[in-house]
């Protein structure tokens, strides 16, 4: 697996278009996969493109192929201002092991309406979970199914998203929590999936990366 860290030049018009854009930004980065074809066609087998803005940090994607980032540039040629790009190889993960980890994730759950007669309609609606403990035992159950426990954790960052298919275009509106802290490797091959897949919904849109650091 590869993980980039791409810093885009805000001066060039593209680039400060899918800033502000989850969804072109999204299919910017698709460019820079062999076998992608036009945007936005299919990405290669068993390629997972994983996202998420760090702000002054850039823009971490993690991939499962190396990704040929001058594709795009051939395409613009200032759309960046920098790239790094380093493999990873989580096949040393050990039960016990403790790792600072940092998520971006859409943080909801699926529930029935007040007053629902839930024997005739099974439906549910996806809420939001906006309170910090609510937000915490997400996590804390995520982990339970997906190789990790939580040994400790911070909201950095928690509230609405807009996120803009085009300019002009009607808005939608996600709920985003930034948890930072650290966790302890239960099931290693679990967590090495984990990672690799992502966390939660909306990952296409620069959710459910799940980046680990040796404390």
């Amino acid at each position: 697996m590869y993980l980039s860290r791409l810093y885009l030049n805000e001066r060039n018009r593209q680039a400060a278009n899918d800033l502000r854009s989850a969804y072109s930004l999204h299919q910017t980065l698709r460019w820079a996969f062999p076998n992608a074809g036009d945007v936005p066609g299919p990405l290669p087998d068993g390629e997972r493109l994983l996202w998420r803005n760090d702000d002054e940090q850039g823009i971490l994607v993690q991939s499962a192929s190396r990704p040929d980032w001058n594709a795009i540039s051939e395409r613009n040629h200032d759309y960046f201002r920098d790239v790094q790009v380093k493999p990873f190889d989580l096949s040393g993960l050990q039960t016990g092991q403790q790792l600072a980890f940092r998520l971006r994730a859409n943080v909801t759950v699926n529930r029935f309406r007040d007053g629902q007669d839930k024997e005739t309609d099974r439906r549910t609606k996806r809420e939001a979970l906006r309170g910090a403990v609510e937000q915490v035992a997400w996590l804390e159950r995520q982990g339970r199914d997906k190789g990790f426990s939580l040994i400790g954790t911070d909201i950095a960052q928690s509230g609405n998203v807009r996120l803009y298919k085009a300019r002009g275009s009607t808005p939608m509106t996600l709920f985003a929590v930034t948890f930072e802290g650290l966790l302890q490797v239960e099931d290693p091959a679990q967590l090495a999936r984990t990672v690799q897949n992502g966390i939660g919904k909306a990952k296409a849109l620069g959710f459910g990366l799940l980046s680990l650091a040796r404390g």
